[in-house]
C-alpha cells in the first residue's frame, strides 16, 4: 500500500505526459502498480486506505476471528462482533468495519445461501407467525437435537422463542403458544401456521380439518388459526427468517450446560435481537411492539393458571416476594407454580405432575425451606440397600431378592425395602428359609405379598407343632368295657 503523497506523485507525472515505465523508475515502483493507481480515483484510494487501516485494527482479533470461522464458517458477523468486543475491549471499530474484515476472510468458507422472502406488512396487533424448527448443539457433554417455535408479531417483529429437547406434541405445542403470548402481553387476532400435524389432522381441497386439542384451545383463547399453503414463503416469510436467525445468529457455534442454560441464554438473545434495528422496517422491534400491545386483546385468566419459574442453583423459586424450595432434581431448570387458596402447588413443566406443596408465606423477604427437597435420595436408597444387603446376607436369594423388590418398585423402592428390613427382624431364620423360594417365583415382588407368604408360613408351622404336640391313644385302650347287661337293655 503506497501512500497519499505517492499517490498524487504518480497522478501529477502522469498528467505531466511521463510514461508509466518512467513514473515506475522514478518512484521504484512497479509498471503495474503505476497502471492500477493511475486509473484510481481519490475517493477510491482513500477508500483503500480506510479499510487498510480498519483492518489494521482487527488484526489482534485476526487468529481468534480464523479459529471460529474454521469450526463454524457459517458464524455470523454480527455474533462474531459481540464476542469479539468482550474478548478484546481495546478494540474501538464499529460493527460496520468489522463485518467488512469479516466478509473478506469467509471468501475461502462455503456459505449456504438464504431464500428471499416477500414483505407483507399487516396492521398491528392482526397477526402472529408461528414456525418450528430444529437443530443439533451441544447440550452437555454431547451433540443433541433441539426443538423451538418461533413466534413473531407481524408488525413490530417482536419475536419469542420456546424450547424442547423432545418432538413436540400437542400439549407442549400449546403450552408454547401460552408462554408466548404472556411474553407479547396480549393475544393477536389470528396465528398463521404451515400445515403441521399439531394444528392440521387433514387438508382435502383446500377443506382443513384441525387438531381437536390445538382447535379448542384457540376457540378458547380467541385467536383464529390460518393455516397457508404448503412451501409458500410469502404467507409466513418474517418467521420463517427468524427461525433461521435463531438457528446462527443465536444457536450456531454454541455450547450450553443443559435446557435451563439454553434458555436462559435465549432470552438474554431475545432482549437483543428484538432490540436492533429490523434491516426491513428500519426501526426496533421491542419499540414498536411497546405500541402493538396496546392493540392485542387482552390474555384470558386460564392463560395465566400456570406460571413458570426458573429454579436457581440453590433449588429455590419467586413467589410473591418470598422463595420456596423445590426437590434437588430441578436446580437449575424452570417449573410450573400454581396458587390454591393459600397453598403454592409446583409441577413439573413436561408432565405437569406435582412436585411439591407450600403454604404460602404473608410476609415478604422470607425463604421457605423443606428440608427433603436438600437431601440426594438416589444416595439415601443405595445407602438403604447396602444395610439391607448385610441384614439378609445369611439367606443365598437375600441380594437377589432386593434387587428384584427394587426393579418392581422403582417409585417406592424406599419403602418396600424398610418393610424388607422390619420382616427381616420380625420372622425366624427358618421361616425365611422356607419362603424364599416361593417369593422369588413371583412374577411382581412386593411387600405385601412377602409379608402374606410369611404369615402363611407361620401358622402353618404353628398348626404343625399344635398336632405334634397331643399325645395318640392306644387303638385298644381306646374300646369301652361294657357289661352284657348293658347291651341287653339296648336291645
Amino acid at each position: 500500500m503506497i501512500g497519499v503523497e505517492v499517490y498524487h506523485s504518480i497522478k501529477t507525472m502522469h498528467k505531466q505526459g511521463h510514461s508509466q515505465r518512467k513514473i515506475a523508475e522514478e518512484l521504484s515502483l512497479s509498471k503495474t502498480t503505476v497502471g492500477k493507481y493511475i486509473n484510481m480515483t481519490l475517493d477510491e484510494f482513500m477508500e483503500l486506505i480506510n479499510n487498510s487501516i480498519r483492518e489494521s485494527s482487527f488484526a489482534i482479533c485476526e487468529q481468534y476471528v480464523r479459529e471460529r470461522l474454521s469450526k463454524y464458517p457459517r458464524l455470523r458477523a454480527s455474533v462474531l462482533y459481540l464476542e469479539v468486543k468482550k474478548k478484546f475491549p481495546e478494540i474501538k471499530a464499529k460493527d460496520r468495519a468489522f463485518r467488512d474484515f469479516v466478509r473478506k476472510l469467509k471468501q475461502t468458507y462455503p456459505v449456504d445461501k438464504y431464500r428471499n422472502y416477500a414483505v407483507i406488512e399487516t396492521a398491528p396487533g392482526v397477526q402472529v407467525q408461528v414456525d418450528p424448527g430444529e437443530m443439533k448443539v451441544v447440550l452437555g457433554n454431547k451433540r443433541q437435537r433441539v426443538y423451538f417455535i418461533v413466534f413473531v408479531l407481524s408488525h413490530s417483529r417482536q419475536s419469542y422463542v420456546h424450547w424442547s429437547t423432545t418432538p413436540y406434541n400437542t400439549s407442549r405445542f400449546i403450552e408454547a403458544h401460552r408462554e408466548a403470548f404472556i411474553y407479547f402481553e396480549g393475544i393477536p387476532s389470528e396465528c398463521v401456521y404451515d400445515q403441521t400435524k399439531l394444528v392440521v389432522i387433514q387438508e382435502r381441497y383446500r377443506e382443513v380439518i384441525l387438531n381437536n386439542q390445538f382447535h379448542q384451545f384457540a376457540a378458547k383463547t380467541g385467536f383464529h388459526p390460518h393455516v397457508c399453503e404448503g412451501y409458500d414463503p410469502q404467507s409466513k416469510g418474517k418467521v420463517e427468517r427468524n427461525v433461521s436467525e435463531v438457528k446462527h445468529g443465536f444457536m450456531y457455534g454454541k455450547e450450553f450446560k443443559d435446557l435451563a442454560d439454553l434458555r436462559s441464554r435465549g432470552l438474554e438473545w431475545l432482549l437483543h435481537f428484538n432490540g436492533r434495528t429490523h434491516g426491513t422496517t428500519r426501526k426496533v422491534p421491542s419499540e414498536v411492539w411497546q405500541e402493538e400491545r396496546l392493540k392485542l386483546k387482552d390474555i384470558p385468566e386460564f392463560i395465566f393458571t400456570l406460571e413458570v419459574r426458573n429454579a436457581d442453583k440453590t433449588g429455590l423459586i419467586s413467589y410473591e416476594g418470598n422463595k420456596y424450595s423445590v426437590p434437588l432434581e430441578y436446580q437449575r431448570k424452570q417449573v410450573y407454580v400454581q396458587k390454591e387458596k393459600s397453598t403454592l402447588v409446583v409441577m413439573d413443566i413436561y408432565t405437569r405432575k406435582e412436585i411439591c406443596q407450600h403454604e404460602l408465606c404473608t410476609e415478604k423477604g422470607k425463604i421457605i425451606k423443606n428440608t427433603n427437597h436438600y437431601r440426594d435420595f438416589t444416595v439415601v436408597l443405595q445407602e438403604l440397600i447396602e444395610r439391607v444387603k448385610d441384614e439378609m446376607s445369611e439367606y443365598i436369594q437375600g441380594e437377589e431378592l432386593i434387587q428384584r423388590l427394587v426393579n418392581d418398585n422403582p417409585k417406592i423402592a424406599r419403602d418396600q425395602l424398610r418393610a424388607l428390613s422390619k420382616f427381616k427382624r420380625n420372622y425366624e431364620t427358618d421361616v425365611w428359609e422356607s419362603v424364599l423360594p416361593e417369593v422369588m417365583t413371583l412374577s411382581h415382588v412386593k411387600a405385601t405379598a412377602i409379608e402374606k407368604l410369611l404369615n402363611a408360613k407361620v401358622r402353618q408351622m404353628k398348626l404343625n407343632e399344635l398336632s405334634e404336640s397331643e399325645p395318640q391313644q392306644d387303638s385298644e385302650s381306646s374300646l369301652i368295657e361294657r357289661s352284657l347287661d348293658d347291651y341287653m337293655k339296648v336291645l
